[in-house]
């Protein structure tokens, strides 16, 4: 994974194929809400790394065992299906009209676009620490209970930023024709998207290779490509207690957070 401006080496993906790697990988994502792994070797490789980290949660386009394969299919005739073509997809949550989004999103590469394609992840933690140093109405004004209707009429009425009951921030976002702002969260999004942009991550992912996210702390995309490139994608629900919802916010809005995709487990 590559940040802009970071030189440093990130580490090595996790190796799916070592005994105890699901749990390697399960508490990378508790910690840091993010890792990444290599040698899955195919669909049913998938399936046996996602039953060792939670249960899985159907999507409207997945097959009866849960995984949805993403690639370019025909130009969407309605919003919301940015991810089956071959265009930027904008770092988002995944299933954000509902009342609870799954927990985690599963991510590996069957085959690897021609050029570009790189998988787009955003720590909200940093985006939060950010807009909290430097904007911190923009933080009260999209953290509203009634800041944004995501998915259209039949969704969900929330905030960008959610507060939890054990201290934590969960976000919620999307930035299509799908959700509609109040006045007070509009006037914040070109700032908003401008510190996603700023903390976002670049990840080539080869075949066989793959990333987890907690789906309520980090926001996933992806850049334009060209070729056929096909993704396959699993949203989990971990058992009770494995994963938190969302992130704890820095103690001080100026400190400066580590990067959590250089201290993955290794």
């Amino acid at each position: 994974m590559t940040k802009p401006g970071n030189t440093e080496a990130a580490p090595p993906p996790l190796d799916v194929t070592r005994p105890s790697a699901a749990d390697r990988i399960a508490a990378a994502l508790a910690e840091h809400g993010v890792a990444t792994f290599e040698g899955v070797t195919g669909r049913a490789a998938l399936l046996r790394l996602a039953a060792q980290l939670g249960s899985t949660t159907p999507h409207p386009h997945s097959d009866p065992d849960g995984v949805t394969t993403i690639t370019t299919r025909r130009a969407p005739t309605r919003p919301g299906l940015a991810a089956f073509t071959d265009g930027d997809l904008t770092p988002h949550t995944d299933r954000s009209s509902l009342p609870s989004p799954p927990a985690v999103v599963l991510a590996v590469c069957a085959r690897a676009a021609r050029t570009g394609g790189e998988s787009v992840l955003v720590d909200g933690r940093r985006v939060h620490a950010a807009l909290s140093a430097h904007a911190p109405e923009a933080v009260a004004d999209l953290s509203s209970a009634r800041g944004v209707l995501f998915g259209g009429a039949a969704g969900h009425l929330g905030a960008i930023f959610e507060q939890q009951a054990d201290g934590r921030v969960a976000i919620r976002l999307r930035l299509d024709a799908l959700a509609r702002f109040s006045p007070r969260a509009r006037r914040w999004l070109p700032l908003l998207r401008q510190t996603i942009r700023d903390h976002s991550d670049t990840l080539t992912l080869p075949a066989g290779h793959g990333y987890v996210v907690n789906n309520r702390w980090w926001l996933h995309g992806r850049h334009q490509f060209t070729g056929e490139r096909m993704m396959w994608r699993v949203l989990l629900d971990p058992p009770s207690g494995r994963i938190h919802n969302g992130f704890l916010p820095s103690a001080s809005p100026s400190q400066q957070l580590p990067h959590p995709t250089m201290r993955n487990s290794t």
